[in-house]
């Protein structure tokens, strides 16, 4: 065989096999990146063996992001039908969703709870990722062992109120001997046996469990009880208020006594999804930043949900009242008081340390 045609003929059968070669190289040189991006990540979300499961679950959630998380992410929340203030708007405006998305997750399941104890029942359970209550509900879950960790505060300063029946009790010593509800393990309730403590009247009232503002409320008005705690939110409360009913005390009266709503996320989660805080705490200061920008359309989409008059919510839920920080100093105080109160009350099972739980 003539020699050039030789070569030419063992170039063309080569040719292939040079490139299957290459393509081989450039696949091990990759995957040899991605191992190396991964031990990277590991080495730098992974507690070392000296660490708590608490240090780590901070380092974890604190950091940047890395990995891809779960693509559903459940949201818990003390409610009807949608979250309200900066999350709620947040949520409804597919913000957070918008920043998830960039991490792997595809979709954010919005799940309404009647009160906080029945929330943290569910996020104790593994049925809920993150959730938004009272900080009372989520402090003795905390207190019991549940594994949360604080990532921002919706409220920073929710006023309680005492609502009395319009035929009953006019002032709050003559509660004495009477019947006062509330909803057990609920921020109210911390409100309610703080107040009458602070003013000489704890084993003078009875203080009972309903589990429902609605049923509370239909109690109320058939002569069953004599007053109860709600927060000043409540479109219910503000237009017994307006029709009568007596105002016997509220927070704001002693500012202590004022809560906080957390939004939270199992250590769980957190593991699952390294560097969540970081992801959502930016999500929540352009939902902020919407909303602040387009107040007007919040008010209204607000009126939809709950049933209250504008003018009415610009009264009970300003916009000023909502936080544009994620996690407030006065927040931190206010959960540290509200944990010190139930400790010392022992109804806390067991005390903790609150700058622990927060991730920051």
């Amino acid at each position: 065989m003539n020699l050039n045609r030789q070569r030419s003929l063992i170039s063309r059968k080569s040719f292939p096999i040079a490139i299957a070669l290459l393509l081989i190289a450039a696949l091990l040189q990759a995957c040899g990146a991605n191992n190396n991006a991964n031990e990277e990540a590991a080495s730098g979300s992974a507690p070392d063996a000296s660490s708590s499961p608490a240090s780590a679950s901070a380092s974890a959630a604190a950091e940047s992001p890395t990995a891809a998380a779960p693509s559903t992410l459940t949201f818990g929340f003390v409610g009807v039908k949608e979250p309200a203030g900066v999350e709620g708007w947040g949520l409804h405006k597919g913000i957070f969703l918008e920043e998830l998305k960039k991490y792997g997750v595809e979709e954010i399941k919005v799940v309404p709870f009647q009160t906080g104890p029945d929330l943290n029942e569910s996020v104790i359970g593994g049925r809920v990722d993150v959730g938004n209550s009272g900080d009372t509900p989520a402090i003795l879950a905390r207190s019991s062992g549940a594994k949360t960790r604080i990532v921002n505060f919706a409220n920073t300063e929710v006023n309680t109120i005492l609502v009395g029946r319009k035929d009953g009790a006019q002032t709050l010593d003559e509660l004495k001997g009477k019947n006062v509800a509330v909803v057990k393990g609920s921020l109210m309730y911390r409100f309610l046996v703080g107040y009458l403590d602070e003013k000489g009247l704890s084993k003078d009232v009875n203080v009972i469990n309903i589990n429902s503002i609605p049923d509370t409320e239909a109690a109320l008005l058939r002569g069953e009880i004599d007053a109860y705690a709600i927060t000043s939110t409540y479109y219910s409360a503000y237009k017994l208020l307006k029709d009568g009913s007596p105002l016997l005390g509220q927070a704001t009266e002693s500012p202590s006594l004022l809560s906080t709503s957390v939004v939270y996320a199992t250590e769980d989660y957190l593991e699952k999804f390294p560097g969540f805080q970081k992801v959502w705490t930016e999500a929540r200061q352009k939902a902020y930043e919407d909303l602040k920008a387009n107040p007007d359309e919040y008010y209204q989409w607000l009126s939809d949900q709950t049933g209250t008059p504008i003018d009415v919510l610009k009264e009970i839920q300003p916009i000023e009242s909502l936080p544009g920080e994620a996690l407030a100093a006065e927040g931190i105080d206010r959960v540290k008081a509200a944990k010190d109160f139930l400790v010392a009350e022992k109804l806390a099972k067991k005390d903790f340390d609150v700058d622990e739980w927060i991730v920051k």
